[in-house]
């Protein structure tokens, strides 16, 4: 196709991928560069074989260019390989094999010699990740003891979790990572990097924007790749996602309450996000306005989850909390049912357990008990699923 990197080329190209692409993606964003993110881009494949593959060559690269205008600002920084004779590890560079053919839409160029995995590819890749190649005992002990921390930190009693146990929730938080990275590319607001390496997650959000891919547009990327190992997951991935989440907690509630109970969720019926609440019009006077859109949405119960953030109450002031009161005592006096949700409610997994009992029974849909294990993801996944920012939400 064109664009695509010359055969007999000499030149090596790193192919940033996974966690790193996600970094750069909304630093593109950000930077309002829009041509690089959707269909009338430059869209490049590079053959595999001018891939950078060892740590050597990636520290060279990062001598050329500065990673951390890219918006990568966490170490190691993901790349693909072409093969497992590539694999290394190191505080650098992390390698991604990735056997199968690049399809259109799979990679950008945003700067010599760097290329970085599109939205649709990114997912994919966070869709079909498997442990990494090469695990000794030693990384396994290290993350045992990783596990045992997390596992006192959040309160978690028992025994630490079993070899076994570790790569079953291993695959549960790979498939449920890959599912928020899907619901942020297709939810109307944005993640603005941190200033510094030194800042954990994202400085910031912002709100109200045009989603960097659509349902649509994924399903149509992952039906020209439908030969691809591990499209399954990929598939689940795409059904378990939310289109058109207004804010990073909103996806975070949404995932929580619908994820199956298998997975730490607590198995509820999905609702609608951000979708117009029907009125009745002999009731229309009821309303505050014509058209209502509620946040978390179950319009066949008739059942509405509003959830108020940092910014949406304490940052845009008394406007927008007496139009948040208003749109809650028009969907009342409408015949909905509002739950009120805010960060502090549910930032933990006892305030989201309170919510997750208090919309079963007004679903009629009771909860599923889950097992002693079960239990401990549903800590874990609540945890991994929390926005990262370094504020309030």
């Amino acid at each position: 196709m064109s664009g695509e990197i010359p055969a007999g080329a000499s030149t090596t190209y790193a192919l940033i991928s996974h966690e790193s692409a996600v970094e750069a993606i909304w630093s593109l964003a950000q930077r309002k560069w829009k041509g690089v993110l959707d269909n009338e881009g430059i869209w490049l494949v590079p053959d595999s074989d001018y891939c950078v593959k060892t740590q050597g060559e990636f520290k060279e690269l990062a001598k050329e260019v500065s990673l951390v205008e890219l918006g990568i600002r966490h170490m190691p920084v993901d790349l693909l390989v072409p093969n497992k004779s590539c694999f290394s590890r190191g505080k650098r560079a992390r390698f991604h094999v990735w056997k199968d053919s690049f399809p259109p839409n799979s990679f950008v160029k945003i700067r010599d010699r760097i290329f970085v995995s599109t939205p649709y590819f990114t997912v994919l890749q966070l869709a079909v990740s498997r442990r990494a190649d090469g695990q000794t005992l030693a990384h396994a002990e290290a993350e045992a003891a990783e596990d045992a921390r997390l596992g006192a930190e959040l309160g978690v009693e028992g025994e630490a979790l079993t070899a076994d146990q570790l790569t079953r929730w291993g695959n549960i938080a790979r498939l449920a990572r890959a599912t928020q990275v899907l619901c942020d590319f297709m939810g109307t607001y944005r993640f603005i990097p941190s200033a510094s390496t030194a800042e954990s997650g994202y400085a910031d959000v912002e709100y109200q924007t045009k989603p960097l891919i659509s349902p649509e547009a994924f399903d149509a990327y992952l039906t020209q790749m439908h030969k691809v190992r591990g499209i399954i997951r990929a598939r689940r991935v795409a059904e378990l996602a939310f289109a058109q989440s207004a804010s990073p907690m909103e996806t975070a509630l949404a995932l929580m309450l619908t994820l199956p109970v298998e997975m730490g969720g607590f198995g509820l019926p999905r609702p609608q996000l951000n979708r117009e609440a029907p009125i009745d019009p002999a009731l229309r006077d009821l309303s505050s306005k014509d058209t209502i859109i509620a946040d978390l949405c179950w319009p066949d119960q008739r059942v509405v989850i509003e959830y108020y953030g940092w910014d949406e109450h304490f940052g845009a002031g008394p406007g927008k909390v007496a139009a948040d009161a208003a749109r809650a005592n028009s969907l009342t006096a409408l015949g909905w049912t509002v739950l009120h949700a805010s960060f502090e409610q549910v930032r933990t997994i006892a305030g989201v357990s309170l919510l997750a009992r208090q919309l079963a029974s007004l679903l009629g849909a009771p909860l599923v008990t889950p097992s002693k294990l079960e239990r401990i993801w549903r800590t874990r996944l609540w945890a991994l699923l929390l926005p990262k920012l370094n504020r309030s939400l």
